[in-house]
């Protein structure tokens, strides 16, 4: 029997174009599924590098300190003031010191961290007595923990800097589902709206259970939020990569 409505035709697109969009909706899922990965991935390597961050702070304050009370000790104890007034006068020319009997942490630095190292290191007696081998073994203890420390820091940045290169394809690939899906949406909408048996007085009349089976379903379809989902992994990458420079 001739269809002379067009209904048959207007279910037959209807269900191409469902059975496409469904697959192109899954993909997208799984798409967004994958990306999830990704992104929890590249949250916990980011989460590291911000624990190392503050651990290496904390340990540079620590040793910092340490070096202040190293540095009180053998003012109190040692003739080290007069060995640095002594490399001081040597060295005029070359370089400005202050003498200080006592400093505050914010004073230490590498000229005189190497004082103390080389006076040790020529009355090596010192080191042997307990209050300067309690202060030395703790700075031992935290250069060591420092090192381990940055060592943790740099693969925990490579792993993410890794990670990173592959979003660039990964999204790109997500974008492209999300406009195939809406293309297909779109095109399907389209065509069926222009088709005989929906512009009919037959359609128009027709129960909403007949008018289903002519229109395409979008009630389990997700699209904006996976799309909205795909652009805050986007806007979260690029904050990443802005944290590593």
């Amino acid at each position: 029997m001739v269809d002379i409505t067009g209904k048959k035709d207007a279910i037959a697109i209807k269900e191409e174009y469902q059975q496409a969009l469904n697959r192109t909706h899954e993909e997208v899922k799984s798409k967004v599924k994958w990306l999830y990965g990704m992104n929890h991935k590249l949250k916990d390597n980011m989460a590291l590098i911000h624990k190392y961050k503050n651990d290496l702070k904390a340990d540079e304050e620590e040793k910092s300190e340490l070096y202040v009370s190293l540095n009180n000790l053998l003012v109190k104890e040692t003739n080290f003031e007069k060995e640095m007034l002594k490399t001081s006068q040597k060295g005029k020319k070359n370089t400005n010191v202050t003498i200080k009997p006592k400093i505050k942490d914010s004073e230490v630095d590498d000229f005189r961290i190497n004082a103390m190292q080389e006076y040790l290191d020529k009355y090596p007696e010192y080191t042997s007595k307990s209050s300067f081998k309690k202060i030395l073994d703790k700075i031992t203890e935290i250069e060591s923990g420092i090192k381990e420390t940055k060592k943790k820091y740099n693969k925990a940045e490579s792993e993410v800097k890794r990670e990173l290169s592959y979003w660039p394809r990964n999204l790109l690939e997500a974008k492209d589902l999300v406009k195939r899906f809406k293309s297909q949406l779109k095109e399907a909408t389209e065509k069926l709206g222009k088709m005989r048996y929906l512009k009919s007085v037959a359609y128009r009349l027709s129960s909403e259970k007949e008018k289903m089976k002519v229109n395409i379903h979008t009630l389990y379809y997700r699209m904006d939020e996976m799309d909205n989902t795909i652009k805050t992994f986007e806007d979260e990458v690029k904050e990443a990569k802005q944290a590593i420079k």
